[in-house]
């Protein structure tokens, strides 16, 4: 690749020093010699047009003075006898192996449609690129040979019907076709491009490159040759097979160092007559060859890039000591590193107190570990972490009062202990997502008996710990006690518990009265 990258720097620098010379215009002069030499073809024995110029044929020609050249003409022998003649107005070019790559010719006529399907069946074309419109400033260009979305038509012995169509941009238009015959049934693909003006240029590079690109892509390695047309089946068609003949050369990395657009131009003038026919077209072809091959060039460096030729190293200053014994690391091997704080002799309430486990020390479940790259320890545990006012807890007196949930009765969801992280496609490219957590699941409380009622246990609020189990539920007894400051309402209008309570079955309310209370005075008014 570094040698073809050469060659394609040398041919565009030969076209930059040619716009210096503007003056002299260059590729006036290089078209004029194409015109000059073509034109001397007519002379040569080895360009004879006899057939096409046979009075039985000559109706089957759209323009008198475009005809095929015999040496290259394609015949069409399937169902001649039933057409009278192999004759049709389509010239064979070679591709990039010397082998027919490309079908040249003009649009079908009406009465030729059918000798055109003869050929695409003949030949098993599978790739079509028609290069014009139908209709060009009010004057038929090309006969329609394909039905219109999801019909099927009849064309002599063939039938055609259209599969899909799609717009490829907003000068390309894209078809599956289907064709059998006798029995038979084969697919093929359908480009054209309906931004071509007659002996003109199309509007964009960019879109008619990007079909070019497609068509290779459709074609690939077949043998069978693709068939390219437009309304002479000349002009728009040559650049199209000129094109596409180059981009072969680009994907196959045979550019030579003389590349010249002069000589592609001619090769295939000698296969097909007035390819590439105005000196538009030939400017037109220079400049998307051009920015094919600068394309080709950027791909070619963001390709070295990839290859570690430019240099990703977490520490720059090792480049600048070659005698250091570190060994740069690349970017792709850095893990995680943690600068745990010097230990004080004095740390405020602010900072919790770690203990902290070797990695050979069994694990509980559920604790979570940090791996770094100290050579102390592999793994540090984070366990009981809590503040330093505050005396330590032990887990189990804690949760003493816990009704464990396997006990009691619940629809809710449960969260897991270990919760597997749920990726997501909104996640910011290189944040890890964190693990989907679900809300806190309240257990149905089931109605306690006559003696005994579960109500929350607030107890653990006295302390300077302030935290609150939220689903944790203490049974206390029905019995009277000062230091339990929370009154039962079941039925405030008789003032006592009932024996059966249905529901929750309790209520709660600050603040006891310790004795009992006057009424307002607006109740004895």
């Amino acid at each position: 690749m570094s040698q073809m990258a050469e060659n394609l720097r040398g041919f565009l620098a030969r076209v930059e020093s040619a716009k210096h010379k503007a003056s002299e215009d260059p590729l006036g002069k290089e078209f004029q010699e194409i015109k000059n030499r073509a034109a001397a073809f007519r002379q040569d024995s080895n360009y004879s047009s006899e057939a096409g110029g046979c009075p039985e044929n000559l109706k089957k020609n759209r323009y008198k003075d475009i005809l095929p050249y015999d040496q290259t003409r394609v015949p069409v022998t399937l169902l001649a006898d039933e057409a009278g003649s192999d004759y049709i107005n389509a010239s064979f070019i070679q591709g990039v192996d010397k082998q027919p790559r490309y079908i040249a010719t003009q649009g079908p006529l009406s009465h030729t449609v059918v000798d055109f399907w003869r050929m695409i069946w003949q030949y098993n074309v599978k790739v079509i690129v028609m290069a014009c419109r139908e209709v060009e400033q009010g004057k038929k260009k090309c006969e329609r040979y394909w039905p219109l979305d999801q019909e099927t038509l009849q064309y002599g012995a063939f039938t055609v019907s259209t599969v899909s169509k799609d717009i490829v941009n907003a000068e390309v238009v894209f078809r599956n076709l289907r064709v059998m015959y006798q029995e038979e049934v084969r697919d093929l693909v359908h480009f054209q491009y309906i931004a071509w003006p007659d002996r003109g240029i199309p509007d964009s590079y960019s879109c008619f490159l990007e079909m070019i690109q497609m068509v290779r892509q459709q074609q690939d390695e077949l043998k069978a040759p693709m068939c390219v047309h437009c309304s002479a089946g000349c002009g728009r068609t040559g650049v199209i097979c000129t094109v596409e003949y180059i981009q072969c050369l680009l994907h196959k990395q045979r550019v030579p160092s003389n590349f010249s657009i002069f000589e592609v131009v001619m090769e295939m003038r000698r296969q097909r007559p007035s390819a590439v026919q105005t000196r538009e077209q030939y400017d037109f072809l220079y400049h998307a060859i051009t920015e094919m091959f600068e394309k080709q060039l950027k791909e070619h460096y963001y390709e070295n890039l990839k290859e570690n030729k430019a240099p990703f190293y977490d520490d720059a200053l090792a480049l600048t000591h070659p005698n250091r014994s570190h060994t740069p690391t690349r970017r792709k091997d850095i893990r995680l590193r943690v600068s745990l704080p010097p230990p004080q002799s004095d740390m405020s309430n602010t900072y919790a107190v770690v203990n902290k486990k070797s990695a050979t020390q069994g694990l509980p479940p559920g604790s979570k570990t940090l791996e770094t790259r100290g050579p102390a320890s592999s793994h540090v545990q984070y366990d009981n972490v809590r503040p330093r006012s505050s005396p330590a807890t032990p887990v189990d007196q804690l949760y003493s009062t816990v009704v464990p949930k396997s006990t009691r009765t619940s629809t809710c969801l449960t969260t897991p202990s270990n919760p597997a992280p749920i990726s997501s496609s909104y996640s910011l490219a290189g944040n890890p997502t964190p693990p989907e957590t679900a809300s806190v699941a309240y257990s149905q409380v089931n109605a306690p008996s006559a003696g005994k009622l579960t109500v929350p246990s607030f107890n653990h609020l006295k302390g300077d710990n302030k935290r609150v189990q939220t689903n944790a539920y203490a049974v206390v007894s029905d019995s009277h006690d000062d230091s339990f400051d929370y009154e039962f309402v079941a039925d405030a209008s008789k003032g006592r518990m009932p024996t059966n309570i249905s529901g929750i079955g309790f209520n709660c309310r600050i603040g006891k009265p310790k004795g009992p209370r006057d009424p307002p005075a607006e109740w004895s008014r």
